[in-house]
């Protein structure tokens, strides 16, 4: 793997004259329990295993409130660090930071992976808000690249300035390394889908920043996502873990449209310089 952050510089000649600018009222619907449903083991909360049933959380805030329940082991933990890493997640990670203490640090992690040409599916690698850049030596190799060509300078630049514009409008800080370095990361979202953007955070995490005790942390995860995620971390924290996803938006009453409690937790998490409603797409 290689690593870079925006404040280096590299050139395609090896020399440094180019800048790399790296960066759910209810809660679940009560249902009478079938041998489709497993009760976690650790956790107790109920999976659903059935294609056609699935749970309605009325916002991401009573999301975060049932997910904070099963993180009790980590109330007045100083050593934990919320991470977000989409704005629904940010909501849901907000309730949970507020739900484990005033000591617990909540930031905003938002980590894009870097497409192959002509193969957008596959990950060369992946860029952070903070700037910090991962590439797979592996599939540079296969592909011809290297940390130095210049198509990938430029799309690592295009990135990483989509996700400076987007971790400028949140109102607390971009992680450092300072401030994750020997912490227990709860990795937040809203919930996990193809699980593309919470594989790329938790390599970014393990590479860019030597994380070895994360925590996923969502109200949704896919039955197969979990199984896969818990070969790179340290444990993951569900409400319900259904063998069929579908659009994260359909386990919420109002989809991608916020809630006003929800608006509210957003506009103070974020400056909305366009005067209009977020959503959480």
């Amino acid at each position: 793997m290689v690593s870079l952050d925006r404040r280096q510089s590299v050139s395609s000649n090896g020399s440094n004259d180019r800048n790399v600018d790296s960066d759910y009222a209810s809660t679940a619907r009560p249902r009478a329990r079938s041998q489709m449903d497993v009760i976690d083991g650790r956790t107790g909360t109920l999976r659903d295993h059935s294609r056609g049933r699935q749970a309605i959380f009325n916002d991401r805030i009573h999301a975060g409130r049932q997910l904070a329940n099963n993180l009790q082991e980590y109330v007045g933990d100083s050593s934990v660090v919320v991470l977000s890493i989409s704005r629904g997640g940010a909501v849901v990670g907000s309730v949970i930071a507020a739900a484990l203490g005033p000591r617990i640090q909540h930031l905003y992690y938002i980590v894009r992976s870097i497409p192959c040409p002509n193969l957008p599916r596959l990950s060369l690698g992946s860029v952070a808000g903070d700037g910090s850049v991962r590439i797979d030596n592996a599939v540079a190799e296969c592909i011809g690249a290297n940390a130095n060509s210049p198509w990938l300078l430029q799309s690592i630049n295009a990135i990483d300035e989509q996700l400076n514009c987007e971790q400028r409008q949140f109102h607390l800080p971009a992680p450092t390394v300072e401030m994750l370095q020997g912490r227990t990361l709860l990795v937040v979202d809203d919930g996990i889908e193809a699980g593309d953007t919470m594989r790329e955070a938790i390599m970014h995490l393990k590479h860019c920043y030597g994380a070895n005790k994360i925590i996923v942390a969502v109200p949704v995860c896919l039955a197969d996502l979990r199984k896969q995620l818990l070969r790179h971390v340290e444990s993951v924290v569900d409400i319900v873990s259904p063998i069929f996803v579908g659009s994260i938006a359909r386990w919420y009453a109002r989809g991608v449209a916020a809630s006003h409690a929800e608006q509210i937790v957003l506009n103070r998490l974020f400056a909305n310089t366009g005067g209009s409603e977020f959503d959480l797409e």
